[in-house]
């Protein structure tokens, strides 16, 4: 005797359910699919037979696709469909039981969907220079065709960005435009300084820079060999190489071979009509000053408070640059080079921050 379990064949009401079920199928998708196409801006151009036979569509600016109704539903649907002996009728595989279940794979035209976003990245590539702290100088060609801009950046690099802001939500997946960042637009538009804030001996040294108030007069790149030219907070001016100036405790090679350490005990504000920078140095304050205005041309002495107790240059030096950033006063250059239409304010905030804290300070103005 045989334990084999016979299984009844299916019917063929079981199998294609009723034919009026699978009809009200078949029309259910093609409303989806028609009301689905007119959301996106798209137009029918071919008549609706079966949600297997191929539908012309067109934009309003003319441009054509041909798609399935179903594949537009979802890519994967049509490989589930089986044709049903009547008519248009169709059954789903097995396990899928509502159309609602699939995503909506039907997309706007991808070309007018790309104008539009060029059309708006254009239109916000100035706020993004300003959200990234690059100046634009010049009109630029692009290999492209697209627009361009010759920037620079805080740091001093110059270089040739398309004229478009990366962080502009929309854009078409794979679309090319040469731009110098990801998709979000989330790194620092500037190769050069990626490559830096990449590179650890680099950053240590920009680090270290910025904590013995050395200014780095040179534009950094971002090669560990490059050698640097450097006013201390003293001013002296000095010349080290990157892996060099690393080894000593102190970047500057007059200081180093010091027997003591110069504390910074000046503030001063200098100006030349296009740029302020406010800042501290020590002893008289000239040499910085000097350097400031053979640099940059930066001759115009606003504010030189000196002899001032350890600790206090740079106790006002920071509420200063604290004050402008809070404010969205950014700088144009570096951390400590404004634009002179800010100079007031500079001078406001370091004026009252002496008057409360330490008013009985004189300091001489240069004119």
């Amino acid at each position: 005797m045989s334990n084999n379990k016979r299984t009844a064949a299916p019917s063929p009401e079981d199998a294609l359910r009723s034919a009026r079920l699978l009809a009200r199928a078949d029309a259910a998708v093609m409303a989806l699919f028609a009301t689905r196409a007119y959301e996106l801006g798209w137009t029918v151009r071919s008549k609706l037979s079966g949600i297997l036979d191929h539908v012309t569509l067109s934009c309003d600016a003319g441009h054509t696709t041909q798609v399935t109704p179903v594949t537009a539903l979802h890519p994967e649907l049509g490989s589930t469909i089986v044709p049903a002996p009547a008519g248009n009728a169709f059954l789903m595989a097995a396990g899928i039981t509502s159309l609602g279940a699939f995503s909506m794979a039907l997309k706007e035209c991808q070309h007018c969907a790309g104008k539009r976003w060029e059309e708006a990245a254009r239109a916000s590539f100035a706020a993004y220079a300003i959200e990234t702290d690059l100046r634009i100088l010049a009109d630029a060609a692009s290999p492209n065709g697209y627009p361009a801009k010759e920037v620079r950046c805080l740091y001093g690099h110059e270089f040739t960005i398309i004229a478009m802001n990366p962080r502009t939500p929309g854009r078409v997946p794979g679309s090319g435009y040469g731009l110098t960042m990801g998709s979000d637009g989330a790194d620092d538009p500037c190769a050069t300084c990626r490559g830096v804030s990449r590179t650890p001996k680099l950053v240590e040294f920009r680090r270290r820079a910025r904590e013995q108030n050395v200014m780095i007069l040179d534009v950094m790149s971002d090669r560990i060999a490059q050698t640097l030219r450097l006013c201390c907070v003293a001013g002296h001016l000095t010349s080290v190489g990157i892996n060099t100036g690393l080894k000593r405790e102190l970047l500057c090679a007059r200081c180093s071979t010091a027997s003591v350490r110069p504390e910074p005990t000046v503030y001063y504000v200098v100006t030349d009509g296009a740029m302020v920078k406010p800042g501290i140095s020590s002893g008289d304050g000239r040499g910085r000053l000097d350097t400031h205005r053979s640099e940059h041309g930066l001759g115009q002495v606003r504010r030189l408070i000196t002899d001032l107790p350890v600790g206090v240059a740079r106790d006002v030096e920071r509420y200063v640059l604290d004050c402008l950033v809070g404010q969205g006063i950014r700088p144009v250059m570096g951390s400590e080079y404004f634009d002179a239409a800010h100079i007031d304010r500079v001078l406001e905030l370091a004026d009252g921050w002496f008057a409360a804290n330490l008013p009985n300070s004189p300091w001489t103005v240069a004119v």
